[in-house]
């Protein structure tokens, strides 16, 4: 596992990137791990405030735009990490960083120096499902061009309705099944039909707080508190089984 990097990609801004971002690295913190966190959001930088996980403000822009160069450290920081990697990018930096990604062989380059590269990308119901699984789509392109053993994890954030295409589960349509190489698993954010569930993790996002924090706050109640770890245990386990081979 500290041989990983953990990109988290998706076009569409608001699905919850942070919030999977943050996930992540908890879940790391839990499994004995130290992961190395960075936001490279130039717009919100959620991720970058939940001071408990120590996340670094990744610059990529000047003057308000994104400059290619810029991203060079950020790889290089990666490569030399010895421990997992997890970056969270903005909805804006999408469309640059998969141009840097591919013009710059990036994905090669880290499989060169031993790197298994996972990329996290959301989709979710609601008027954003059609852009998040255009936004999947692209990745899985970029990744089959790249010719590398890079994998995606998908992520089916359901807090804003469970994305159904034609009537049809996300793992039934043909553009998944025929990139099951690729994806590596997919991880649910489920809807548990109560808007309490969804409106604890709101707070818990708007104080920027990990769910260690929660435990010991007073913002919430003993049953709160039951909810959210409700959610962050159901997620640990679907990532226990989807990274159980980087966990050995």
């Amino acid at each position: 596992m500290n041989n990983t990097a953990h990109l988290i990609l998706q076009g569409k801004g608001g699905v919850g990137k942070s919030l999977v971002s943050s996930i992540l690295a908890q879940y790391f913190i839990e499994r004995n791990f130290t992961p190395i966190c960075g936001d490279t959001d130039p717009v919100n930088t959620t991720f970058y405030q939940i001071k408990g996980l120590d996340v670094a403000l990744v610059p990529i822009t000047e003057g308000g735009t994104v400059v290619q160069r810029l991203f060079d450290p950020l790889f290089e920081s990666i490569i030399n990490a010895k421990h997992p990697v997890v970056i969270d990018n903005g909805a804006s930096t999408f469309l640059p960083m998969l141009k840097f990604l591919k013009s710059n062989l990036i994905l090669e380059t880290l499989e060169q120096f031993s790197k298994q590269t996972f990329i996290h990308s959301i989709i979710t119901g609601g008027q954003a499902k059609d852009d998040t699984a255009n936004g999947l789509i692209a990745l899985l392109d970029m990744i089959k061009e790249s010719g590398t053993n890079t994998k995606i994890i998908v992520w089916k954030n359901e807090f804003w309705g469970t994305p159904l295409f034609e009537g049809k589960q996300l793992e039934e349509m043909p553009w998944i099944k025929k990139n099951s190489d690729i994806i590596k698993g997919v991880v649910s954010i489920i809807d548990r039909n109560s808007d309490a569930f969804s409106t604890d993790i709101k707070i818990m996002t708007e104080n920027h707080m990990t769910y260690n924090e929660v435990k010991e706050s007073d913002k919430f109640g003993l049953i709160a508190k039951s909810r959210i770890f409700r959610v962050f245990n159901d997620v640990y386990t679907e990532l226990d089984t989807v990274l159980s081979e980087e966990l050995k």
